[in-house]
């Protein structure tokens, strides 16, 4: 039977992850649900391999499989080679959780070895053109690219853009957004929440500005994993950015990252303000998640009522939507096509910040700007030695 003919019935989907630390969420998701069967996991560091082999082993009991491949018999082979894993297992879907500068390579083999879907973590890429490159190629073969903002299927976002779409604040006329971070790995759901919550309205044009302070040394770097070095998931980063975006209709969008954020402010916190009011969500953690403010608070704050959910419950809601745009064609939440115009919005950033001026959409610049900024500023160090040397 082709591979074909067993994504059109109802057997299981044959999935693989690679990146064991940031894809365990979505490597037990794979595990619990009756849509997939986890054929594999994949890790440079074989032990963390073997430990999420052996959790999600535990979680698919009684569904059968084969043995690992290095000999651990939990049902999940465990490989710590990504290409030798593709080509012995030749899965149906490939979740990519490695650092940022190999999603778009990893994306590339996966549709080498012809799978039918790709969840990749955020960002897609550090730079437009491959995230353009990688929503080209898996249109033309087929392959359905699914992109990590999952908050987008949250309930708490739900609620929100509930809110919204009845009127219960009036007209949008801003959103402010703000989170801890960096803007590539962390503002990337910043500016996913605000396409979701603004229907994706198109963007009409970007100002930002970023700062990069001086890196710690190798030594605090080891004692604090969130310690700033200048490099983070392999490619540079800023320490702080804002930006104040335009989208049709003249709806204006604020975002505050890292060393922009202020003080005290929550992770992923959000407001949206309207003619007759504003909804806030505070950030991660918050209780309640959800304040209201309109006509009826009195001039206040009141919580809205939201569904509770746990994260399993988002990444079951994550895949089986992937399922089905597989089996289906179904448009999935999370598509490729709509996390490269929330990269576009970050990418705007870095132009904007590099160019000093206003970035019109859509974005031409392909390269990551950030790198074009470095390698300027080691360009002028360099003439500005040598014209010192010349001095006698």
């Amino acid at each position: 039977m082709s591979r074909m003919n067993q994504w059109n019935q109802k057997s299981p989907l044959r999935a693989v992850v690679v990146g064991c630390n940031m894809g365990r969420n979505q490597a037990f998701a794979l595990a619990a649900s009756e849509e997939y069967e986890l054929a594999a996991v994949c890790d440079l560091n074989e032990e963390t391999a073997k430990k999420a082999a052996a959790d999600c082993g535990a979680l698919r009991e009684g569904k059968g499989a084969a043995g690992s491949s290095i000999g651990v018999d939990v049902g999940v082979d465990v490989y710590t080679d990504y290409a030798a894993m593709l080509a012995a297992v030749q899965p149906d879907v490939v979740v990519i959780a490695t650092p940022n500068v190999t999603h778009a390579p990893f994306a590339q083999l996966a549709v080498d070895a012809g799978v039918r879907g790709i969840y990749c973590e955020k960002p897609m890429a550090t730079n437009l053109g491959d995230a353009r490159k990688m929503v080209d190629m898996c249109r033309e073969h087929g392959v359905v690219l699914v992109v990590g903002h999952q908050r987008r299927m949250s309930a708490v976002y739900g609620k929100m853009r509930e809110l919204i779409d009845a009127g219960t604040i009036g007209d949008v006329r801003h959103i402010r957004a703000s989170c801890a971070g960096d803007l590539l790995s962390d503002g990337s759901h910043l500016a996913d929440s605000m396409l979701y919550l603004l229907h994706h309205r198109e963007v009409r044009w970007a100002l930002g500005q970023i700062c990069r302070k001086e890196p710690v040394s190798p030594e605090e770097a080891a004692a604090n994993p969130f310690a700033y070095t200048g490099r983070r998931y392999g490619h540079a980063v800023e320490s702080g950015a804002l930006a104040m975006y335009e989208f049709d209709g003249g709806v204006r969008g604020e975002l505050h990252c890292g060393d922009m954020q202020a003080r005290g402010g929550g992770y992923q916190d959000i407001e949206i303000v309207g003619t007759a009011g504003s909804i806030w969500r505070r950030g991660d953690g918050s209780q309640p998640p959800l304040l209201l403010s309109d006509p009826s608070a009195a001039g206040g704050w009141h919580a809205v009522e939201v569904e509770e959910e746990r994260s399993e419950d988002v990444f079951a809601g994550v895949f089986g939507a992937m399922a089905d745009s597989i089996r289906q064609g179904a448009p999935h939440p999370m598509d490729g096509t709509i996390a490269l115009r929330g990269l576009e919005m970050l990418i705007a950033v870095f132009e904007s910040s590099r160019l000093r001026a206003k970035i019109e959409f859509p974005v031409m610049q392909e390269t990551f700007p950030l790198d074009l900024i470095i390698a300027a500023e080691q360009a002028a160090a360099s003439a500005s030695a040598g014209e010192e040397g010349g001095v006698r």
